[in-house]
């Protein structure tokens, strides 16, 4: 990190003009429904300002990431070197320029720094500053679930001469999002059959797998979650790291260790076992708008024989949250990941097709995000995976089509075929030219997990994420053993492999649903032989889906 000084940018050959015009660069109508305002925000208050610096080539580097995870193409399987990736997409120097001196005009660039990758500028300022600067208005905001308090204004503006410089300035107009907290069923959990890992172990095909050790299975933490492997009675001989980043929580103390951290690890180590997990416990809880990107630039930043070969996450939000331009720099940036090879894995979302089902003033689908990204692997729910079987649809597993990506050529087929047969119908409530989500589906009903010492069952696809990716990161080690590259990216291959059969089981009953907030009749979408949106190409099955990722 450094400082890069005033003097040094005196005298640019692209300095900006003395009376520059201001252009609107974000915008939102209002806030969040569960965030109400309680008046203009503190004048005196400090805030860190995030600044993306625009990537170049990015179409270009995105065809060659495709083409890395494409089964068949001649550089499948050859990913990238940090050094690689920022030959194609680093910032232009000038934007950078720009930048600190338009800083510089509010007495701010000396307090500026650039990352290591020169693409992130942050620097403290005051709201006094943070509004002279951007041509603002915050207002503090309390969420009204949590009590969460934070400064936030509806509009931003920057000079003209900046605007193709910059992708993404905030703490501005995104209010943050939600960890997919799993649903507590303390009152049945004495009177439900649980899903715990043995269950999961006769299902999905593991149970026989032993002694692996190489790689890394990587687990997200944010928001605080913290982790504790004194979980069942299955996994007590199995642990993970917790790694701090950006001031992430890594406590001792079992004592505040919380529901999803200890769901995520529990699960994820008695699946893989002995091969290292890594929970990464992501900090800056205040300002969630930049957690995805900053654990993304974390990992890049590492070594291939640090970095791990599977990352699974369980947080995400509405779309409708996400300013375009985050929204996209946060996805670009999975999509450098998954080119160094890793997989990343999101869960799909617990509200169905949507909540409130209500977008600017219509009625519509609520797709999710990450969910939505084109750069991840999404996982839907299945119930039935407490040994009662077979498994159908969790009935209140996300999936849908984005609003912000469009389809990407992978799915092309299978989502064109799923489109011309839906029975379904409402297609007037999503764009059905989105990146369609879920991809594939795991168990998410009941599970049982320990925390404090207490059993609790526990539903959500934060369930199934984790499940997942722990079955991936299976196939990984034994590539690795066999001197094999990780498989990185996974949905080009995954779409490839036939329906229903190849390690991914199609699931063809039941419906997921949503629109509690603003009833749609039928809403929701019904699983089919193929791909749908309830719980996208199935559910995995271990040994087949090992004999197809072994000759891959």
């Amino acid at each position: 990190m450094f400082a890069p000084p005033l003097l040094a940018f005196a005298g640019a050959a692209l300095a900006l003009p003395a009376d520059m015009p201001m252009s609107l660069f974000a915008t939102v109508e209002s806030a969040p429904k569960d965030w109400a305002m309680n008046g203009p925000a503190a004048k005196g208050e400090i805030i860190e300002l995030r600044f993306n610096l625009a990537k170049q080539n990015t179409a270009q580097f995105q065809e060659l990431a495709l083409n890395i995870a494409t089964p068949g193409h001649v550089q499948y399987g050859k990913h990238l070197t940090l050094e690689q990736i920022n030959a194609i997409v680093a910032p232009k120097s000038e934007s950078k320029d720009l930048l600190f001196e338009w800083l510089g005009d509010h007495n701010l660039a000396d307090g500026a720094t650039l990352n290591s990758r020169g693409n992130v500028v942050k620097v403290n300022a005051t709201i006094s500053q943070a509004e002279a600067l951007l041509r603002a208005n915050y207002n503090s905001y309390t969420n009204t679930d949590t009590g969460a308090k934070i400064s936030r204004t509806l509009s931003v503006h920057v000079p003209e001469a900046l605007v193709d410089h910059i992708d993404v300035i905030q703490p501005t107009t995104f209010f943050g999002l939600k960890r997919l907290a799993p649903k507590i069923d303390n009152d049945t959990f004495h009177t439900l059959a649980q899903t715990v890992p043995s269950d999961l172990a006769q299902i999905y095909g593991f149970g026989d797998v032993r002694n692996l050790t190489s790689g890394i299975m990587g687990i997200a933490g944010f928001q605080d979650e913290t982790a504790s492997i004194l979980g069942n009675k299955d996994n007590v001989d199995h642990g993970f790291t917790c790694v701090s980043v950006q001031g992430g929580q890594c406590p001792t103390d079992v004592r505040i260790h919380t529901d999803e951290g200890n769901l995520d690890t529990q699960y994820a180590a008695v699946i893989t076992s002995e091969i290292p997990n890594v929970y990464y416990s992501t900090g800056d809880g205040a300002q969630d708008y930049s957690f995805f990107e900053d654990l993304a630039e974390y990992l890049l930043e590492l070594d291939e024989a640090s970095r791990p070969n599977v990352l699974s996450v369980s947080y995400g939000g509405p779309e409708t949250l996400f300013d375009r331009s985050l929204a996209e720099s946060t996805c670009n940036t999975f999509a450098e990941l998954g080119a160094t090879g890793v997989s990343i894995i999101f869960a799909s979302g617990d509200s169905g097709v949507g909540d409130s089902c209500n977008i600017d003033g219509k009625d519509a689908y609520e797709p999710f995000f990450p969910a939505g990204c084109p750069w991840v692997t999404t996982v839907g729910g299945t119930s039935g995976t407490s040994g009662a079987g077979p498994e159908d649809v969790w009935d209140f597993g996300g999936g849908g089509f984005s609003n912000i990506f469009g389809r990407p050529s992978w799915q092309n087929s299978t989502v064109s075929s799923w489109l011309a047969s839906n029975s379904d119908g409402n297609t007037q409530y999503y764009n059905s030219s989105g990146r369609a989500y879920p991809d594939v589906a795991a168990g998410a009903n009941f599970y049982e997990i320990i925390t404090l010492g207490s059993q609790k069952a526990v539903s959500g696809t934060s369930c199934s994420a984790p499940v997942f990716a722990s079955i991936v990161q299976l196939v990984n080690s034994q590539r690795i053993d066999a001197g094999k590259p990780a498989l990185g990216f996974l949905n080009p291959w995954l779409y490839s492999l036939p329906i229903g059969a190849n390690g991914l089981r199609d699931i063809t009953t039941g419906k997921i649903t949503g629109c509690s907030g603003t009833p749609i009749s039928k809403a929701g979408f019904s699983a089919v032989n193929g791909w749908d949106p309830a719980t996208g190409l199935g559910s995995p099955y271990y040994p087949e889906l090992l004999q197809v990722g072994m000759v891959v």
